[in-house]
């Protein structure tokens, strides 16, 4: 009973909590959304303005006129703009060198824009419209904010054309819209420093303003709202990404009321949830984890093939259903044992019958290895002789394949790279005389290939080889240099060839024949250079890409 009331309870207080949370995260995010609305409505004037300055430096910078800077003087028809303007302190035109060609107010000749900032070049690397803080204007000699429009001709850019708002003409136009709103706002950069704020009154509560880490942290292309000591504060693009506006108001309830709401959303649930889980662990710890630790001690001791013992007394109190648990892992392990026992005494069997196998089929080959050497010796002809000692070589190189697998342990994969080495070295061994002038020479790299395609894969290299040495016999002192590697895709590439030069063509080997069956099983590309009998080249995919097809031949004459 105890255990039905704490899984009961047990979600009802996560349920309870989330709720309460989600009715505190609700009454936020719609406060939050309630000044965000409001600080859009509030900023009509800074946003006229600064859009005003936007489109006036857009059509000044297409205008004829100014794109023929070193044509005339401006100067009037300058004034004439920034009349219309009457917040806007100073109008200039200068070329890419930031010589100000023409002006409103008069500059001095060959004055520059505002050294200290990097205005132009943004507006140079954006090759656009721009907007920024200046400590000092060239022209007004005071901060502003600066905004500037590249002046092109067809494609090229010929200069620039700027236009300055004074920090006191930024606090006014501020001051103007506050008298609705009764907010604290700040024009700030996308560094968050602040570039003029409004005029705190005496009628008004005093709110903070963001700092500027906290300004960066929520700039984007939506209204962000950032928590200050006091209040509350939304930023808002006025023109990404170069100027926000900033708006705080104070807080809509004292700081305590609004924690208090949010640990009373939180406490009065997680203290059900607390009862809960108490109810729940003693339900669980009397009828469920005292009796499968009991359990637990029980299916260890079975484990390491102890034997069944009487019921724990944990298990009294225990539900049917865990008793019969316990009964039912003792029965399994009897059963488990017994099963083992014969396995193991199957396995120790297949490995015998398999040592067996293994011992009469190395005996077999070496019986059938001797009969053809002993008949090789007696071979009534060279032609005969040479057949019976390939085919001797042969059955050599299919023991050593076999000895490899036997000895190794390996059945899926073996390495065909040590499989190249011993097959090149036991075939020079076996030509005795034939082959002393023969030096092998290795370029091997880790090279791996299932069994199945492992052994055709050796009887190849091994054909190559024997026709290499064949070739070689009587062409004097000779390197024989064997190449093995694995692309990444796992095609496999062998080359045999020799720096030996002959001197009279000789008929292809009747070994080539074989080469062709074995490159067919694999599905592999042979290259032969008729002029070099002993020159072989073989790519073989990998078993993916294997297909049934005939063997393509590259010859090559030299």
């Amino acid at each position: 009973m105890a255990l039905l009331l704490g899984l009961a309870m047990l979600p009802a207080g996560a349920i309870a909590t989330q709720v309460g949370l989600n009715a505190v995260a609700s009454s936020q995010s719609a406060y939050e959304e309630s000044l965000s609305r409001q600080a859009l409505q509030s900023i009509s004037v800074e946003k006229g303005a600064i859009d005003e300055v936007r489109e006036m430096l857009r059509v000044l910078s297409t205008t004829p006129a100014l794109q023929q800077i070193a044509a005339g003087d401006c100067r009037t028809w300058l004034g004439d703009v920034a009349a219309r303007y009457p917040y806007v302190s100073a109008l200039a035109v200068s070329d890419n060198r930031g010589v100000i060609r023409c002006s409103f107010p008069v500059a001095a000749p060959g004055l520059r824009t505002a050294p200290q900032s990097d205005l132009r070049e943004r507006a140079s690397e954006r090759d656009g419209f721009a907007f920024g803080y200046i400590e000092r204007g060239a022209l007004t000699g005071q901060p502003v904010l600066g905004a500037i429009e590249p002046i092109h001709d067809g494609d090229r850019r010929i200069g620039f054309v700027s236009a300055s708002i004074t920090v006191t003409q930024l606090r006014e136009l501020l001051d103007r819209g506050r008298d609705l709103d009764r907010a604290r706002a700040a024009i700030v950069d996308s560094d968050g420093f602040i570039i003029a704020q409004s005029t705190p009154r005496p009628d008004r509560p005093d709110v903070d303003l963001p700092r500027a880490q906290q300004i960066r942290d929520h700039l984007g292309p939506d209204p962000g709202f950032v928590r200050v000591d006091n209040g509350a504060a939304v930023i808002v693009p006025l023109h990404r990404p170069d100027l926000y506006i900033v708006m705080s108001w104070p807080a809509d309830q004292p700081a305590w009321q609004r924690w208090g709401e949010l640990l009373f959303s939180i406490a009065a649930p997680l203290l059900i949830w607390m009862l809960a889980v108490a109810a729940g662990w003693f339900a669980i710890e009397v009828f469920v984890a005292r009796p499968l630790s009991a359990v637990e001690a029980s299916a260890r001791n079975l484990a390491r093939g102890g034997e069944d013992i009487a019921e724990p007394p944990a298990l009294k109190n225990a539900p049917e259903e865990i008793r019969s648990l316990r009964r039912t892992l003792a029965a399994m392990a009897k059963t488990l044992r017994g099963r083992e026992q014969r396995l193991v005494e199957a396995l120790a069997e297949e490995r015998a019958l398999l040592r067996e196998v293994h011992h009469r089929v190395k005996n077999n080959l070496q019986m059938v290895a001797s009969l053809l050497n002993i008949q090789a010796r007696n071979a009534r002809d060279e032609s005969e002789a040479w057949g019976l000692a390939r085919a001797h070589d042969r059955v050599q190189l299919l023991a050593l394949v076999h000895q490899r697998v036997y000895s190794s342990g390996e059945v899926r994969e073996l390495r065909v790279d040590d499989l190249a080495a011993e097959i090149s070295r036991q075939l020079v061994q076996s030509r005795g005389a034939l082959a002393k002038d023969v030096t092998l020479t290795f370029h091997l790299q880790p090279t791996r290939a299932d069994v199945d395609r492992a052994v055709p894969l050796s009887f190849l290299i091994g054909e190559g080889v024997s026709i290499a040495l064949d070739t070689l016999a009587d062409a004097g002192p000779a390197a024989l240099s064997i190449f093995l590697c694995q692309d990444d895709d796992a095609t496999v590439r062998l080359v045999v060839d020799s720096d030996a030069v002959l001197n009279q063509h000789q008929p292809p080997s009747p070994s080539s024949r074989l080469i062709e069956a074995f490159a067919r099983q694999l599905g592999a590309n042979v290259g032969r250079d008729p002029a070099r009998p002993f020159r072989l080249w073989v790519s073989v995919p990998p078993p993916i890409a294997q297909i049934t097809q005939p063997v393509r031949r590259e010859d090559q004459t030299a």
